[in-house]
């Protein structure tokens, strides 16, 4: 549905940490996993699953116009432009889909650095799954993450579910899922 939207819009905005005073030298990327293939030129135009990481979107999101503009001053033009594109779009979301994306920014931000390290490494290694495995991996996780702790851990140990995923997806959708749970709409 319209969730599907903001997933590649904060997903782009992760690349412009100057605006909310990150550190001069940008940090080491966390290592891929091992079990992570490349992503394919078919893969391309695939929805995506939103970092709530993106600490940029969601400052940004919250700023006001006034300063959101002093925040972009300090950019090229030509990322200026796409920003102010991309913040467009997501102040003409639904108030309750903002709403939502702030409470998962704030969910991400109140894990511990480590916690946080691996979920993104893990929301990277899925968005980087083959083709084939990207969908079905992706359904899996919106399923896991609408489970209360006790189904999803059912779930983890039944057989149907180590049949159609392989070791390194069911770690994925482990670290993900158990690290951010969605909370139900309010």
């Amino acid at each position: 549905m319209t969730r599907s939207l903001s997933i590649p819009l904060l997903w782009l905005l992760l690349g412009i940490p100057a605006l909310v005073g990150a550190p001069k030298t940008p940090p080491k990327a966390p290592p891929r996993p091992a079990a992570a293939p490349k992503a394919t030129p078919a893969q391309k135009g695939a929805a995506k699953i939103n970092n709530p990481g993106a600490s940029v979107a969601q400052r940004l999101m919250q700023m006001t116009p006034e300063q959101r503009e002093r925040a972009l001053e300090k950019l090229p033009p030509a990322q200026q432009a796409q920003i102010r594109q991309r913040l467009e779009r997501m102040d003409s979301l639904p108030e309750q889909q903002r709403a939502r994306m702030v409470q998962q920014y704030q969910q991400f931000t109140n894990l511990p650095p480590e916690k946080q390290r691996l979920v993104t490494r893990q929301i990277q290694a899925i968005n980087n799954l083959p083709e084939d495995r990207g969908p079905a991996v992706r359904a899996e996780l919106l399923r896991l993450r609408r489970m209360p702790e006790n189904e999803r851990q059912a779930r983890f140990a039944s057989e149907d579910f180590k049949s159609k995923f392989s070791p390194s997806e069911q770690q994925i959708l482990s670290d993900i899922s158990d690290n951010l749970p969605l909370t139900p709409a309010r």
